[in-house]
């Protein structure tokens, strides 16, 4: 619990690779490798207490019989999967870099100096831009920046919060 508020976090079968990104980026801790076997996620899920989603009936079932808190993502989409599972689990939604994860490895971003970045991006995106995040895992250090990629996210986003706004409307 952080200032009352109970924190989730998440393993992914191999079939939710865009909803774990996506999750990453509203800021949610979600493991996800499209190589883990199904052994490994349940291992994953029962010793680091993380929730697995998957869209594999069998695992999950399995899960469920293990105890295992497991939740079966049947929808068609990613949207529809992600909007589903923010109602089901009365999950925050937010887009803030400053509480984002890491798209790629999961990792904490964090605020980097504009200077910081000179020579690690294309020079017509330092230009452009002023604000940058870099991923915490050094092996990772991928640099984000809110480039014509955030227009595509902010729709998806948008796209969720309306979907969650005429479910309950309902």
């Amino acid at each position: 619990m952080i200032g009352g508020k109970l924190i989730l976090s998440f393993v992914c079968d191999a079939m939710l690779g865009r909803t774990a990104r996506f999750l990453r980026l509203f800021g949610y801790d979600t493991l996800y490798s499209n190589n883990y076997s199904d052994s490994e996620l349940l291992e994953i899920a029962l010793e680091e207490k993380r929730i697995l989603l998957t869209r594999d009936i069998a695992l999950h079932h399995q899960a469920v019989k293990l105890n295992i808190p497991s939740i079966l993502l049947l929808e068609k989409t990613y949207i529809d999967r992600i909007t589903n599972l923010i109602l089901k689990l009365n999950l925050n939604l937010e887009l803030n870099p400053s509480i984002s994860r890491c798209a790629t490895c999961n990792a904490r971003i964090t605020p980097i100096p504009k200077e910081k970045v000179k020579g690690k991006i294309p020079e017509k995106t330092f230009a452009a831009f002023n604000e940058y995040w870099i991923c915490t895992n050094d092996t990772c250090g991928k640099i984000y920046y809110q480039g014509p990629h955030w227009i595509n996210i902010t729709k998806i986003f948008k796209q969720i919060k309306e979907n969650i706004k005429a479910k309950k409307n309902k």
